[in-house]
Parts: structure tokens; sequence; C-alpha cells
């Protein structure tokens, strides 16, 4: 049972955009449901729980230390014929434990005046009327399940990669194979790479179209260890198959903890993704890193978006397609537009032969070597003006 018929804003998922738009919105003095199907916040996790700088994720509130398994102080790249990339600089992200860091945020929102409600699955959103969407909303399981139902003047999906909701009120967000990623993430006992460092494998001699990795979460003394490639290409294999076969060839006697999987979009942010008084937040939205696949920074950035444009549509009596629009664009602005750059590059990187790669990851790889300054590409002028040239004629 809910505490209320009415809410100003009902959020589904409790996910980190979820519940940042939740919280930022419950601040701003509205009255905020947020709704997660799941028993536990947080669980399973999905994810390969690197995110960006400590000092970003402090500006969504005081985070818990014991969310915080590792400061990531670099990435190494195992590129083809033996052309690697070490990329070293200093607090360029973190490792999260996300089955403690999502229910953190959620407690943040709680604190700040969000209801919090587990095991609630929006099954059903209605169309507009009198202001107002309806939320049909299943609680509990079994025997115990009931259905309840609730009115908000604004509803906020973000339900993750499969966004049923998003699909239902009518928006295009279905996962297309050709801009789909499959993922294995397999959680390793030990460290088994550089303990701060972001660790790849990545090119013709490993996974083309996709990328095999290791991030270690020093707290708890473990790896994520994992692979994924575009569900469209042929691999004779199975992603698991692969993704085991690749961790005992790179670390043999490798103890496992659990296995997960899942699908990831790396389609870059979809183009429309808002209604009337509705809107996608996070992976819903395709707000995933078309070349990373990482999701975490986009999605909590995009439910602060949300939030405040919501607010302002509040306090100007507007909540329409039209004007939340300005929410797609603020996303668009900050991380969508390299996203769509990322996208391209994830493209030509994957279409280019062996000789081609290779070429292009020494220029990348003296690009590292240099601090990552422009004038680091006059080290290899003929090279680099080659691969400026083929990338931006590539389509």
């Amino acid at each position: 049972m809910f505490c209320n018929n009415e809410y100003d804003v009902v959020v589904i998922g409790a996910g980190p955009g979820g519940s940042v738009a939740a919280r930022n919105l419950s601040r701003a003095g509205h009255k905020v449901l947020l709704l997660e199907k799941r028993e536990k916040i947080g669980y399973p996790v999905r994810c390969g729980e690197a995110s960006t700088k400590l000092s970003d994720l402090q500006t969504y509130g005081p985070i818990d230390e014991d969310c915080i398994e590792t400061i990531i102080n670099g990435l190494y790249i195992y590129g083809p014929n033996g052309v690697n990339i070490d990329l070293a600089q200093k607090g360029t992200g973190i490792m999260l434990n996300r089955e403690k860091f999502d229910p953190w945020l959620a407690h943040l929102a709680a604190n700040d005046g969000v209801e919090v409600v587990t095991r609630a699955r929006a099954e059903f959103v209605g169309d507009v009327e009198s202001g107002t969407r309806l939320v049909r909303v299943k609680l509990g399981e079994g025997a115990d399940e009931t259905t309840e139902e609730v009115c908000a003047k604004m509803v906020i999906a973000a339900d993750g990669v499969e966004s049923r909701i998003g699909r239902q009120v009518g928006l295009d967000c279905l996962q297309k194979p050709a801009f789909t990623c499959t993922g294995v993430d397999i959680q390793v006992q030990g460290i088994l790479t550089k303990p701060d460092y972001l660790t790849f494998w990545q090119g013709h001699d490993f996974i083309n179209d996709g990328y095999i990795w290791s991030f270690p979460k020093v707290k708890s003394n473990v790896t994520n260890f994992g692979a994924g490639f575009l569900i469209s290409n042929n691999h004779g294999s199975n992603v698991l198959d692969i993704t085991m076969e690749w961790l005992y060839k790179l670390f043999p006697g490798a103890q496992i903890n659990h296995v997960v999987g899942g699908v990831i979009p790396v389609s870059s942010v979809l183009k429309d993704y808002t209604l009337d008084r509705f809107a996608l937040v996070g992976d819903a939205a395709h707000h995933t890193n078309p070349l990373t696949g990482g999701g975490i920074a986009a999605a909590m950035r995009a439910g602060r978006f949300c939030a405040q444009t919501v607010h302002e549509g509040f306090e100007c009596g507007n909540l329409s397609k039209e004007f939340l629009k300005t929410y797609e664009k603020r996303c668009y602005d900050y991380f969508g537009r390299m996203h769509d750059f990322e996208y391209k590059f994830r493209r030509f990187l994957l279409n280019v032969n062996k000789e081609e790669q290779t070429k292009l990851y020494k220029v990348l790889q003296n690009f590292a070597k240099h601090g990552c300054k422009k004038r680091a590409f006059l080290q290899t002028p003929v090279s680099s003006a080659k691969m400026l040239y083929k990338f931006l004629r590539f389509k």
C-alpha cells in the first residue's frame, strides 16, 4: 500500500539515474514515489562497476566510503600486434560496489522525502488524462501479490535496458541487435591486473567487435572480469563460453565467485525519449557510452537534468513533450554529442583491417605517451593525418 493515491512524480526504477532524479525532485518540493521491482535495490549487479571521478560523484551527495572500492589512476589496453596503450591519469575514475552504492543513493532519496517502495513492479502507464497519468503497480509476489493504482503528474521511467514501460507508452526504445552488445561479467577472487588500472584487451587479436576487461575491486579483493561483443555478429560460440575461454587463457587457475550477464545498448543516445508528462532516463534512453558500455555516470547526469527540467515544467505549468525536449538537449550537449563521436569511432575501429588497426593503435599509443596533448600528433604527422582523413570520410 502506498502512502498516497496521487503524486507529483512517479519514478520507475531505483538505479542510479532513478534515485538521483527522485531525490532532486523531492528536494525541489515535489511529492515523489520511487518504485523498484526487486526486493533488494542494487542486486543482482549486472555491471562492470567502473564509473566517473570521485569528485564528480560527490556532487550528487555525500557518498559512503564503503561504496568506493578502488581509485582508478589509468587505463591499459592490449591492442593488435602487441601495440599496447598505457594511459596514466591520476584519479580518472573509481570502481564502485553497486550492491552498496545503489541502496545508498536510494537511502539519500528517502532521507530527502522520497517514498521508496521495493517489490513494486510498474505494469502499466496510461495516457494523459486531466493532467495526470495512471500508473498500475504490482506489489509483492505470489500469494501476497496485490495491484495498486496511483496517479502522477509526471512519470519518469529509469527501468533499465529492457524498458518495457518506454515501449508500452509508444517510444521506440527497443534494443536492436545491430546496436546492442551482449556481455558476461565474472567476479574472480583476487586482483588479476594492476590494482589501480582498468585493463582491456581489444582488436583483431582478441575480440574485435567488443572487448575483454579486467576491473579490480581492491577493498573486496576481487576482480570483475568480462567480455562483450555485438549481438549481430556471428562468433560461433556464445558470449559466456568465449569469456570463460579468455579468462583461463589469460589467467589459468582463476577462482570464480559468480557470473552474471546481460545486454548493453551501444547505439548512442535515442533521438526521442520524452512524451507529454513522461521521460526515460539512463539505459532506458540508451544513455550508455557506445564505445565503452559504461552508463552509471551518464544515467546520474541524466537523472539530474531530467529533475531540473521537470521542476522547471512544474514551475511554468508545462510538462509537454515540446517542453521536455529541453531535458533531451541538456543530455545531448553534456554527453550525447561525445557519445555520437564515440559511436562513429567504435564503428571505424571495428571496420578497419588488422594492419590499419595496428597503425591507429600506434597513433593512440603515442598520444597517450605524451600526456594526451594534441601536439603529440605532431610526433607522427603522416600516420595521424592519414587516420584522421579516413575517420572523417567514414560513414
